[in-house]
């Protein structure tokens, strides 16, 4: 890699991946620049601990002329049809995506492991991470979140050795329509799932399908798949045999059976058997089917690499796994009731996000609290959704949807509407909250030893995350 002393500008650089590159590049001695639209957490709160410059768009061409960049990385949020789009393709200097500039200065004379599929990379990417570090590899990595473990969503170290890269269907850049892990040169590839997303490039789960066969093509080592999604077992007729090795939490005939055990207080136990031979036992503070999958995933990767799994530091990096930042993340009690943090915020995202809550913390009551603080909870189009799936929950309160305002009083979330409804049928579950000091009043009122309070958001919530703290169960 020949970074250092270089003046790289990152044209939109919020993004999860492309700031990961960012601090990479950074930490590799580079200057690194970044524009915007916009910032917010926690990616820009990560920018800012790195120091890194951060203007906005309209910055893009002073910070052209003045810095006079050697490269441009453009991330996949930059319109093709802007003025610094056609600006960046006629001005002579070197540009790259995110992903080409990863393949041209990042992977060579590494181990590539691509974590893909529709569900479950971020936490899966984070895993893989947290263990080989945890036990000694010192691996590269690249996170769309940021993972506890560490506090950064990047890492690289020189020479050979892992470098674990969430893989992202979705396309490169406006001069680059294909999907950005068919850039990685993948060693060993994970697909979690596939499943229709993306509805914005993919017209049909059949189109994305088409790249994950250009995936595993051109993997070179071993795919690991899981057999646990439709289009996965579709997916497994293009692997030669000698490459492929399967998972499954549902389907025994595969490779690595993975079977929820029982719960040993705030931790799940679970086994993996190998179908060729071999019956381990784990410990870990993830929970739910979703996760269950994630950890076949690696223990799959593990074995495949010739690690002993019943290693004592691979038992313990499992047992301690602090996962990702705003994923069932507990973050303290009040009353010996546990608060767990989740940054759902997808009717898909929310209902299995409460059921893993429901299934793994079955001698509790499950509380849920919703911020709707995006563009499409400000709208009423999952409105139906969020009312039956909210209902499975033993007491619900819901926030004020801060973007409503931006639509048309028809088309607006209506806090007091889903309310009304669920408590029609379940009279005194569900409340509207507006005011966020009021909300956190109701979490210390309604917490006990025998509730879980599950917090869904994705944004800041108005300080409630620093605002609680204050009140959590002091340690002994």
């Amino acid at each position: 890699m020949e970074l250092k002393g270089k003046k790289v500008l990152f044209a939109r650089i919020c993004g999860t991946g492309v700031s990961s590159l960012a601090i990479i590049c950074k930490r590799a001695g580079a200057k690194v620049i970044g524009t915007d639209l916009e910032y917010y957490p926690p990616v820009s709160t990560k920018l800012e601990e790195e120091k890194i410059a951060c203007y906005g768009m309209e910055k893009f061409y002073d910070l052209i002329k003045d810095e006079k960049p050697d490269l441009i990385v453009v991330g996949n949020a930059l319109n093709g049809k802007s003025e610094e789009a056609a600006f960046i393709m006629e001005c002579g200097i070197p540009y790259y995506s995110m992903p080409s500039f990863m393949e041209n200065f990042l992977l060579d004379g590494k181990s590539p492991v691509v974590i893909s599929g529709t569900h479950g990379k971020t936490t899966t990417t984070t895993v893989f991470s947290e263990v080989l570090a945890g036990i000694g590899k010192n691996p590269s990595y690249m996170i769309g979140g940021i993972p506890e473990f560490s506090g950064t969503n990047a890492a690289f170290s020189e020479g050979a050795g892992y470098f674990v890269i969430e893989g992202d269907e979705y396309d490169t850049a406006f001069f680059d329509k294909g999907p950005k892990f068919l850039h990685y040169k993948p060693e060993t590839t994970i697909v979690t799932s596939i499943e229709f997303d993306h509805a914005d490039i993919y017209d049909s789960v059949d189109s994305i399908f088409k790249n994950f066969k250009k995936l595993v093509d051109i993997t070179k080592k071993r795919v690991i798949l899981s057999l646990d999604f439709d289009y996965n077992l579709k997916l497994r007729e293009f692997i030669p045999a000698e490459k492929l090795f399967t998972y499954s939490i549902s389907d025994k005939s595969a490779d690595l059976f993975v079977k929820f055990e029982e719960r040993h207080g705030n931790l799940m136990y679970f086994s993996a058997e190998f179908k060729n031979g071999g019956k381990y036992f784990f410990e870990t503070p993830l929970f739910g089917n979703q996760n269950l999958m994630n950890l076949g995933a690696l223990a799959t990767f593990l074995k495949c690499e010739g690690f002993d799994l019943k290693d004592a530091k691979i038992l313990e990096s499992i047992k301690t796994l602090k996962g990702i930042k705003r994923r069932q993340e507990y973050i303290g009690s009040i009353n010996g009731g546990s608060i767990y943090s989740d940054f759902a915020h997808h009717p898909t995202a929310v209902k299995l996000t409460l059921e893993s809550f429901i299934d793994f913390f079955h001698d509790k009551k499950i509380n849920l609290i919703f911020d709707p603080a995006t563009n499409s909870n400000g709208q009423n189009v999952f409105e139906k959704q969020y009312t039956e799936i909210f209902a499975e929950a033993d007491k619900v309160v819901v926030g004020f949807p801060p973007k409503a305002f931006k639509f048309p009083p028809e088309n607006r979330f209506e806090p007091d509407r889903v309310v009304e409804t669920i408590n029609a049928k379940f009279p005194g579950k569900a409340r509207y909250i507006k005011d966020i000091e009021e909300t956190i009043s109701w979490v210390r009122e309604n917490s006990s030893a025998d509730t879980v309070t599950v917090v869904m958001s994705n944004s800041g919530f108005s300080g409630f995350f620093t605002k609680i703290e204050q009140f959590f169960d002091k340690k002994a």
